[in-house]
């Protein structure tokens, strides 16, 4: 075994936790502090989970590299067997019980979260289970040779250019295939991934587009310093739009967001999204007048977070185009610069490759954010410094568990010349690739068309429309 990647592992396991604990407190709610303990704990160790899912693509090809040792094959059933039970069990139960706080009953708090979760249980065990019966072969595609030549002693000393041009030799080959049983741990990575593409190709698509110009827009948009009389004005502005949004929770009621009537769930989306604007233009006035405009450093810091965003959204979209829709690619494009990095220190191939796919992450929490505050379809989880509630938390970290199935399968697509003959070119290459009934949409590329469809049509949708609109204003109707 290879003792150098088994103490990078060690050491990037604890910095990944270290992080994900900063995580946690740095956005934690100060109405959260010293509460809601197990909730935090399965924030800290599902994000570690995540990131370290993301980085397995790269250690199996480490492994390969170096011979290290370990058994991929075990590691990533190990690994998707975690994010199963996060993604279906205990991500989602935390939830129910904490979106059905009653500090009148805890009991039927209790109760509402069994509820909920066991008929969540029922419905993904019984779709996997009858799948997996179903459609849970693959039909791998193998060329089969067939030759007619004479047989020479193995002793004999014979020029084989010269003997096959003396012989009768007929060469023939056919199309076949081999059928597998694929494992169960594998159809269940290929179906949550199936679905979970739905969720990556809507938001990613989104994020990829939002993220730079939101950066951007929000620099030169940032606080200008502001008089006495100026932030007078803005306090009572503001102090109106929050008198006007108590009226609309009034109305709404404690339990909106439990109401089965689409109407009230809209209506509620759009209070949760006129409440986060209103808290963040609050925000800006305090800045702008208590803190003269804020840190530059800050501002600064986020205008290179922009540039590198815009480089790394370019570099994707010019990387699909080249590498993935077209067949052969003319360039290996991205795979090439990590093989290179790899030449010249096995850890800067990493970290490229860390960088790439963990912008993925970020453009998917940007777009179901983008996606909530436009379209008020779903509530929408805002990550706010120093104000982000639990129940924020563990939503925003099930999405990333569900839809990180979907990343390393479309990072394998992407980079799959960079991961060849690994662990993760068999499962994702010779299995899920051919599954009976959804390898057909992997093997046409049929998400990641969509993805590009989506990412182009933000960019236009933008364009138009650049500004978010507050929710429930005067010309509301739900208002």
């Amino acid at each position: 075994m290879n003792i150098f990647l088994v103490v990078v592992c060690c050491v990037m396991t604890i910095m990944i936790l270290l992080a994900s604990f900063y995580f946690l407190v740095y956005f934690s709610s100060e109405e959260d502090r010293n509460t809601a303990y197990v909730p935090k704990c399965i924030v800290v160790v599902g994000l570690t989970l995540v990131c370290l899912t993301v980085l397995m693509l790269p250690l199996d090809v480490a492994n390969r590299q170096s011979d290290g040792g370990f058994d991929m094959e075990f590691l990533w059933n190990l690994v998707y067997t975690a994010q199963g039970a996060f993604a279906l069990i205990l991500i989602p139960s935390t939830l129910f019980y904490y979106e059905a706080e009653d500090p009148e009953s805890r009991e039927a708090q209790c109760w509402t979260a069994i509820k909920f979760e066991v008929s969540t249980l029922l419905v993904v065990c019984g779709l996997w289970i009858a799948f997996w019966l179903a459609f849970g072969t693959a039909d791998i595609p193998i060329a089969d040779f067939t030759a007619n030549v004479s047989l020479v002693p193995a002793t004999a000393d014979v020029n084989c250019d010269d003997y096959l041009q003396r012989v009768h030799c007929v060469t023939s080959w056919a199309a076949a295939a081999v059928r597998i049983q694929c494992g169960p741990l594998v159809y269940f990575m290929a179906i949550v991934a199936f679905f979970g593409w739905f969720f990556f190709v809507l938001f990613v698509g989104i994020g990829l587009t939002s993220l730079p110009m939101d950066l951007l827009v929000d620099f030169t948009t940032r606080p200008q310093p502001i008089d006495l009389q100026e932030y007078a004005k803005q306090k009572m502005l503001l102090n109106e739009r929050a008198q006007k949004l108590m009226e609309v929770a009034n109305k709404l009621g404690v339990d909106a967001h439990r109401s089965g009537d689409r109407r009230t769930r809209t209506t509620y989306n759009k209070f949760k999204q006129a409440v986060f604007f209103l808290e963040r233009d609050w925000d800006k006035v305090k800045m702008a007048y208590k803190e003269r405009g804020g840190n530059p450093i800050r501002f600064c810091f986020q205008f290179l977070c922009g540039i590198a965003s815009v480089v790394l959204s370019v570099m994707w979209f010019i990387h699909i185009l080249l590498y993935v829709f077209i067949s052969p690619p003319p360039t290996l494009f991205l795979n090439s610069l990590f093989m290179k990095l790899d030449d010249a220190f096995p850890l800067f191939g990493v970290l490229a490759y860390a960088a790439f796919a963990s912008y993925l992450l970020f453009a998917l929490l940007k777009g179901c954010m983008k996606f909530g505050v436009r379209f008020f379809c779903v509530p929408i989880h805002p990550l706010r410094i120093g104000a982000t509630m639990v129940n924020s938390m563990l939503f925003n970290v099930w999405l990333l568990q569900l839809c990180s199935f979907s990343l390393i399968q479309f990072c394998w697509r992407a980079f799959r010349s960079y991961a060849r003959f690994t662990s993760a070119d068999i499962i994702f290459g010779q299995q899920v690739n051919y599954l009976e009934g959804l390898g057909w949409f992997f093997r046409k590329n049929i998400f990641i068309y969509t993805l590009v469809f989506v990412m182009t049509s933000t960019m236009l949708y933008l364009c138009i429309w650049p500004n978010d609109k507050r929710a429930l204003e005067e010309d509301d109707e739900d208002f």
